[in-house]
């Protein structure tokens, strides 16, 4: 009877102790969840990267521990003041889009530390800077009454310089730059800014009404030379024939039925397209 006990003691010791082993590798199983990977440490030492795709993994062996690292799209807007190439100041918000390269987290983590919260602080302060420097580069290459017009060429200009910058010093991929409205602060060499982007943009609407006339008139000289010269309207004929031939060698059915071409005194040429052919 004593031995008896001890058996069914030591069954249900080992019972409780599976017991409480499954919990406790139950408790530390873990995955990551999408936007984020997992970076498994071994006494502090990174073993390991795991992404939503590797399913799960555990954390229950001596030593070890998971950091989540979020590699989702972030943007940062860093306010900076620059001067134009003739030494007005002003101010402008530069806002950049980018994410954590996930084939460098482990390069990252190292760098910057396991601590999201620092390593976001220590991204900010390193992005703010780089911003600022290319923003003082780009600006300054245009004139103030220049600025508004060239807007473009700037956000470029600063987009090219930051990219390879973010990828090599933030492992950072980015994926856009945005400028705010440029706020001078003279107020009046704002106001004069606005007026030459006004007078470029009318100027240009003119060009293009003018050169939208010259081609009306082109267009008309030629139409009445062509259909006063017979000569002319029976090259004319010809090629039209050569088009609708073309057309149906290609299988385009949309010509259907017979197609009638019109010229000067309402006599025509009629071209009949035999149909599914």
């Amino acid at each position: 009877m004593s031995s008896s006990k001890y058996v069914i003691a030591g069954v249900v010791l080992l019972i409780v102790l599976f017991l409480i082993g499954g919990g406790v590798a139950l408790a530390n199983i873990q995955y990551a969840q999408e936007g984020t990977v997992q970076v498994v440490t071994n006494w502090g030492a990174i073993e390991r990267v795991y992404a939503p795709s590797d399913g799960w993994f555990t954390t229950v062996a001596p030593g070890k521990k998971s950091y989540e690292v979020n590699i989702k799209s972030f943007t940062e807007k860093a306010p900076v003041r620059v001067t134009s190439r003739d030494n007005a100041a002003l101010q402008v918000e530069i806002s950049v889009t980018a994410y954590t390269d996930v084939a460098k987290v482990m390069e990252y983590v190292r760098k910057y530390g396991f601590s999201e919260s620092e390593r976001h602080q220590r991204r900010g302060e390193i992005l703010r800077g780089l911003v600022q420097t290319e923003a003082r580069n780009a600006f300054s290459e245009f004139g103030a009454y220049d600025i508004y017009a060239n807007q473009e060429q700037i956000q470029k200009r600063i987009i090219e310089g930051l990219r390879p910058q973010l990828a090599s010093q933030l492992l950072l991929v980015t994926e856009s730059v945005q400028i705010g409205n440029p706020d001078f602060q003279d107020d009046r060499i704002e106001a004069a800014a606005s007026g030459v982007v006004a007078n470029e943009k009318q100027k240009q609407a003119e060009e293009a009404r003018l050169e939208a006339a010259k081609i009306s008139t082109q267009t008309k000289q030629i139409e009445a030379q062509t259909f006063a010269n017979p000569a002319m309207l029976e090259i004319k004929k010809l090629e039209l024939q050569l088009e609708i031939e073309k057309a149906r060698a290609e299988g385009i059915r949309s010509h259907q039925g017979p197609l009638t071409i019109l010229y000067g005194g309402g006599q025509g040429v009629q071209l009949q397209v035999p149909a599914g052919r």
